[in-house]
């Protein structure tokens, strides 16, 4: 089972066939854009989160975390930014779990803050989720703080169940 951390709220499902990205929207990948403007479009799109402690300064070392946290499951070709016709809308890091493959999680997944209050933070997820199970993942497992009340309905709206 993947690890949990403490006082989060846990949010977890099965997960559905693979759906198509939303119309319109255009996928890059950490592999096509390259690990420096992947960087840059994920510290953005931190930007105003209080749940998020990347700063410009730790930004390169915590992408780096996440790659080592993601192990031999890492894939760059399945990190992403989400554009449609005016522009990125965010990023999401679906992770199957390298010691379960069939279970995974999405290490990060935001909105750009020009973005925010759009309705796209479901759709992200939902995307994210799809992602999962385009790389054999089963299930989800997810966790955020419990005073992210965005997080947590859109955990709900997805048809996660929370404890």
């Amino acid at each position: 089972m993947a690890p949990v951390n403490p006082g989060k709220v846990v949010a977890r499902r099965l997960l559905d066939e693979p759906q198509p990205a939303p119309a319109g929207w255009k996928l890059s990948t950490l592999d096509e854009l390259g690990p420096e403007a992947f960087n840059q479009i994920m510290l953005r799109a931190s930007d105003g989160d209080p749940y998020d402690t990347s700063t410009a300064e730790s930004a390169e070392d915590d992408f780096r975390e996440l790659v080592e946290a993601a192990g031999t499951a890492f894939d760059a070709g399945s990190w992403f930014v989400l554009s449609d016709a005016h522009g990125d809308v965010g990023v999401v890091l679906p992770q199957v779990f390298p010691e379960d493959l069939t279970t995974g999680t999405l290490f990060y997944v935001a909105v750009l803050p020009e973005r925010r209050g759009e309705g796209l933070g479901r759709a992200v997820h939902a995307f994210g989720l799809s992602e999962l199970a385009r790389r054999g993942a089963r299930s989800y497992v997810g966790s955020t703080d419990p005073d992210n009340t965005p997080m947590i309905a859109i955990f709900e709206a997805n048809g996660c169940t929370l404890s």
